[in-house]
């Protein structure tokens, strides 16, 4: 059990602490004194320390962002049942979670499933670089650093490998494109 603790906390140094700035200036930015991020952020950590595992976790600083919000959420629908006048009615409407409508969440994630499987078209090493630079958001030194090579390489993987995914998904939407139109000439 304690390797499962450790292996979690050297997860969270790792992938939760260096966005806690990030986090904090979101907090203050969208609800500013009606919250007290110190508290939050404290109650966030906490949840995540309570995670039984982090295997479920694809992207730590979303994961952080999302239960920042839902502390918020939670706290201000405890403040609402023990004091309905706990916020005032454009404190509240700030509080409304922002997702996007089930429609969007569909069309964003057939478009991460296109571009995922346009990645795996790429090498090995290319693919892993735009992947820290571009979603992890590592720099190029930092991306050198985990592959064991040159920041020049990084540099080089990043702009062949973004150019052939654009190339690759302007064909796909030409190609989608032409077949409508040709359906629509045959109709």
């Amino acid at each position: 059990m304690d390797e499962v603790r450790d292996s979690i906390a050297v997860w969270v140094s790792r992938e939760i602490l260096p966005h806690e700035g990030s986090v904090r200036r979101w907090l203050a930015g969208r609800w500013g004194s009606a919250i007290d991020a110190d508290d939050v952020i404290q109650e966030t950590y906490c949840r995540i320390s309570a995670l039984s595992s982090v295997e479920h976790v694809e992207n730590g600083r979303a994961y952080f962002f999302r239960t920042a919000h839902s502390v918020v959420i939670d706290g201000a629908r405890r403040a609402k049942v023990a004091n309905g006048a706990a916020l005032t009615e454009s404190e509240w409407w700030s509080v409304v979670d922002q997702e996007p409508l089930p429609d969007r969440q569909v069309e964003a994630l057939q478009e991460l499933e296109r571009v995922d499987g346009l990645l795996g078209k790429l090498s090995w090493t290319c693919r892993r670089v735009i992947e820290l630079r571009r979603i992890h958001g590592l720099s190029q030194k930092e991306t050198a650093r985990e592959l064991g090579v040159s920041e020049n390489v990084v540099e080089n993987h990043v702009s062949r490998g973004l150019k052939r995914v654009l190339k690759a998904m302007a064909e796909q939407e030409a190609s989608a494109e032409q077949d409508k139109a040709t359906r629509n000439a045959d109709a």
